[in-house]
């Protein structure tokens, strides 16, 4: 016999009020659906065990219809969903009624025909024997129910067989639909968001599967997969079987496509915790492999051995499909992992520089000590040697470090007014020390430090202090140093008591360290000077010419030629009083696998009108128990703004007429100078380091009297000692 969408049921005590209630019509709207699931109610109780009895779907039926008439078919809805959503293993009529109910509701409540005839097509589709009594249908919704029921026989196996899910709506359908063609266009995050916002009011199947192939599209496996699988789960919730094929092939898909890690940890390393960015997993699942999107992946493993910390960092790149495998055991011997643990336990950002600039140190009480011999020889006839020790011994536990140099210059050169191969040689030897230390107070460091250099016509002293902070896990080390020095100028082979001048130098620095990665160092700096005092040197004369003449002296001009056109006076220098310096630098440091890269660049200016630039970088190889590498560095500046070539006086029998400033120093006039060289060093033992760093320069004086350029080679020998 047809059942029929229409009536109301029949004379039940608990419902006797119910055609007074809500009128005749819907009292004759429940009939059928009492006496078909009155039926059911004779059914053994265990079939339904876990789903709504009869009783409860005809009751929530009942009440959802009411509640449309009432004018709250949204209420109505919201009844019957979560009733069908349980029905997962109920009799296919108690579903037909159910999701029938449902069609009147969208039907004739909300006047969505579409989705009406949706749900009519499911509801057919479980119970094909269901009419729609006229009564609770306009003409459209009847119309609609009647499409449903041939296309239900057309298709008895279509979507809605089996549903415990509303399906989507068109306005759900038309968004997926343009999310697909964004797709399509090569725009997967404009198809991320799209389907997001659409899916923000409600989940559906179709939905979320395009949602899965945005993400895939993207790289975002692992969040794919997961919609995948949602996007299956409510295609079998919504019947439509050929949605959960395409999802379920698309989870296929993404399991083979994500990439894995496995990270292996020897039996040696105790507690052992395994990251993965940053998310912790047991040794078995790291063991099996953690899936993971395509990209870089950061492996962190910490805990003991024999005793002692034991800290392991590495940085993989897994792309699509690959299984990438970290070998703690192997890899935890190479300069890499040297660096990471110097790296975990690094106290300041100059510790973490140190960390990966020498391949990593050790953390206990270390003395450091190390002789080096410099030498410096140009076509100038200026040579150099500097002997040189320093020491040093640091408690990085109790934070503190105290330190020490000695330095020898032992200059000949050609007489600084005129050069020439037939001009006065000199000997002059300098002495210098140092000492300072450092102390850690909690997060912030305090240091000091004091210098004497001594020579026959100069003594500098200078004593200065400052104060640093590890900030953001020490990530960031912002410092601040102010130093004051007093020199006393004098002329050589002359006393102190007889000739002296003195020269007063204000020192603030700051500056800031951030650590961006565990390669990658990022440094910067701003250090203002202000010096007041005469630094003219007493033995320097400046060659004076007339007016006419001044213009016709070319750059480089022999000392013959500049003594046969010169005027017969030659002042001494004289240079401003005062001169205020300013100088900003950036760096940055970043470890290779087995390499080094130091970058800084340095802007330079100062109120004698002087600009500046200083380019220096070097790459550093490491082989085995050596590190090798190249040097470049390149330097280009203006003059001071009173340089000229030739100055010009005027003699006159009342007094000369001379410029008020005059300079001879060619390092004050314009130039540019480039360096090319390179560094080895070698660990002899695990305490002991020889280096050797071999420069040649070229330095071209762009606007000098007597000089056009200069060659010059700078090298460095030292041996280094490091015990901890």
């Amino acid at each position: 016999m047809p059942r029929t969408l229409h009536q109301a049921a029949p004379h039940r005590p608990s419902r006797a009020p119910l055609g007074a209630r809500v009128g005749s019509s819907v009292g004759r709207a429940f009939i059928v659906i009492s006496l078909l699931l009155g039926a059911l109610l004779a059914r053994p109780s265990s079939a339904l065990a876990a789903e709504p009895t009869a009783d409860e779907a005809v009751e929530v039926a009942v009440s959802a219809l009411e509640k449309m008439l009432a004018g709250n078919a949204d209420e109505g809805i919201e009844l019957v969903r979560p009733l069908l959503a349980a029905c997962k293993a109920c009799p296919a009529d108690t579903r037909g009624i159910l999701l029938g109910t449902l069609g009147i509701l969208y039907g004739t409540g909300k006047k969505d025909l579409e989705r009406s005839r949706q749900l009519f097509e499911m509801a057919l589709r479980e119970d094909p024997s269901l009419q729609l009594d006229p009564t609770f249908a306009n003409k459209e919704v009847q119309k609609v129910f009647a499409e449903a029921s041939k296309e239900a026989k057309r298709t008895p196996d279509g979507p809605g067989k089996g549903a415990t899910r509303i399906p989507p709506s068109g306005e759900q359908l038309e968004a997926a639909r343009a999310a697909e063609a964004q797709l399509a266009g090569g725009n997967w995050s404009d198809c991320m968001g799209s389907m997001l916002g659409s899916l923000g009011s409600e989940e559906y199947a179709l939905g979320k599967l395009v949602l899965a192939r945005c993400e895939e599209a993207g790289g975002l496996l692992l969040e794919a997969r997961k919609d995948a699988e949602l996007a299956k789960r409510l295609a079998d919730e919504e019947g439509d079987a050929e949605l959960a094929a395409k999802a379920a092939e698309l989870v296929e898909k993404l399991e083979n496509d994500t990439p894995r890690i496995v990270v292996v940890v020897p039996a040696s390393v105790d507690g052992a915790v395994i990251k993965i960015d940053g998310v912790e997993y047991d040794k078995e699942a790291a063991k099996k492999g953690v899936p993971l999107n395509p990209g870089k992946a950061t492996v962190e493993v910490t805990g003991k051995k024999a005793g002692y910390p034991f800290n392991f960092k590495t940085v993989e790149r897994v792309d699509r499909g690959e299984r990438v495998t970290v070998d703690v055991a192997v890899q935890g011997g190479t300069q890499s992992s040297a660096v990471q643990a110097c790296l975990a336990n690094a106290k300041t950002a100059a510790e973490v520089a140190v960390c990966l600039e020498t391949g990593g140190k050790g953390r206990g009480l270390t003395f450091r000590g190390g002789v080096e011999v410099t030498s410096y020889n140009d076509t100038t006839h200026v040579d150099v040697l500097s002997p040189g020790i320093k020491v040093s011994l640091e408690n990085p536990t109790e934070g503190w470090l105290v330190g020490g140099t000695a330095l020898v210059d032992v200059v000949t050169a050609a007489s600084p007014d005129i050069v020439a191969t037939a001009s006065r040689r000199f000997d002059q030897g300098r002495f210098a020390g140092t000492f300072g230390g450092e102390y850690k107070i909690g997060f912030a460091r305090v240091g000091a430090n004091a210098g004497i250099s001594w020579e026959n016509d100069y003594v500098g002293r200078a004593v200065g202090g400052r104060v640093s902070a590890d900030v953001l896990d020490k990530r960031l080390t912002p410092s601040i140093g102010y130093q004051y020095g007093w020199d006393t100028i004098g002329m050589s082979d002359t006393s102190y008591d007889q000739y002296s001048q003195s020269l007063d130098v204000h020192t603030i620095d700051g500056g800031v360290s951030a650590v961006l990665s565990a390669e990658t160092l990022l440094l910067g700096g701003v250090t203002v000077v202000h010096e007041s005092g005469d630094q003219s040197k007493p033995y320097r004369h400046v060659p004076m010419f007339s007016a006419d003449v001044a213009g016709s002296v070319p750059k480089g001009a022999t000392p013959e030629l500049v003594a046969g056109s010169r005027l017969p006076i030659a002042p001494r220098e004289q240079l401003p009083l005062e001169r205020t310096r300013f100088a900003g630098s950036a760096g940055v440091r970043h470890r290779f696998e087995s390499a080094t890269l130091r970058v800084d660049e340095r802007l330079y200016t100062d109120s004698w009108g002087m600009l500046g630039t200083t380019t220096d970088a070097r790459f550093l190889f490491d082989l085995d128990d050596t590190q090798v590498g190249p040097h470049l560095r390149a330097h280009v500046q203006s003059g001071v703004s009173f340089w000229q070539r030739a100055y010009t006086a005027t003699l006159a029998p009342e007094g000369n007429t001379l410029p008020e400033y005059r300079a001879g120093d060619r390092e004050l006039g314009p130039l540019f100078g480039i360096t090319v060289g390179g560094s080895i060093r070698h660990a002899l033992t695990e305490a002991l380091t020889a280096g050797l760093q071999i420069d040649g320069i070229y330095t071209q004086f762009l606007d000098h009297i007597y000089l056009f350029d200069r060659w010059g080679v700078f090298t460095a020998t030292t041996l280094e000692v490091l015990v901890e």
